[in-house]
């Protein structure tokens, strides 16, 4: 009995062992096009997974809906498919001045403060990134000349947080957190759940600091914060894909030479 996925309508054979999954249409239109001989799946409202070959290697790119849980409903269902490498890339709110709208955020750990993440696994046990993962994938953007900042995340529920709830965020977590995001600490937990290797990309949209509100890149009014963004995404996909085809490769070398071949 074929056993389709209910949210993404995907089976086996359909996803990549290595895939690539964000919120945002832009970065999945960007990712899609940098692969060739694309077969697309469309799932539940939100959910879209398209499969395709960069050097000679299958990598598959998914997009979901906004939010932790959508995420951990992605990851679940990728899981069951076959994949067992999750990159996510998404969209960040900066807590610390010297991060400027556009600059690429590697997210070593996060620091639980959604609900998903506290109700797969407790409190206690750290959302921390597979280091030797984030690392191939910072050398692959050095290559391509991609700068980027390493550091820790906070992750909330919601987009949209009250002044309130921000400022003591900052008191609270600002000396620890580069950024606030919704997914990071959700995607690591399952991830250690799942026995998955998975590394968070966060490009920055806003500055809380500077007193910038998250959202204004998606409106065409503002037109110099779309393109800061927008330039970002289109620059650090080729990279990224090239990154997950790499780590393919090392894989079955490393696979090839752990049974003695």
């Amino acid at each position: 009995m074929v056993k389709i996925q209910p949210f993404t309508h995907a089976e086996k054979g359909e996803v990549s062992t290595h895939v690539i999954t964000t919120s945002v249409p832009e970065i999945y239109d960007a990712l899609s096009r940098r692969l060739e001989d694309v077969n697309e799946k469309t799932g539940q409202p939100g959910f879209k997974l398209a499969k395709g070959v960069i050097h000679e290697v299958e990598v598959s790119v998914a997009l979901r809906p906004v939010g932790p849980s959508a995420l951990a409903i992605l990851v679940e269902e990728l899981s069951r498919l076959g994949a067992r490498v999750i990159v996510n890339i998404d969209t960040a709110l900066a807590l610390m001045p010297s991060l400027d709208v556009g600059r690429v955020f590697l997210a070593s750990a996060a620091i639980k403060g959604d609900g998903v993440s506290r109700n797969y696994l407790p409190v206690e046990i750290p959302a921390i990134a597979d280091y030797s993962l984030l690392r191939h994938i910072q050398q692959t953007f050095e290559i391509h000349n991609v700068k980027t900042v390493n550091g820790i995340v906070w992750s909330l529920d919601t987009y949209y947080i009250s002044d309130i709830l921000l400022e003591k965020g900052v008191r609270v977590y600002g000396k620890y957190a580069h950024a606030l995001d919704m997914d990071t600490a959700a995607l690591y937990t399952v991830a250690i759940a799942r026995k998955l290797q998975a590394a968070s990309i966060l490009i920055i949209e806003a500055n809380a600091v500077k007193g910038m509100e998250r959202g204004a890149f998606m409106l065409d009014e503002a037109e110099e914060l779309r393109n800061r963004v927008l330039d970002t995404i289109n620059k650090v996909t080729k990279p990224l894909v090239e990154a997950m085809a790499l780590h393919i490769e090392k894989t079955k070398t490393k696979t090839i030479i752990n049974n003695g071949y």
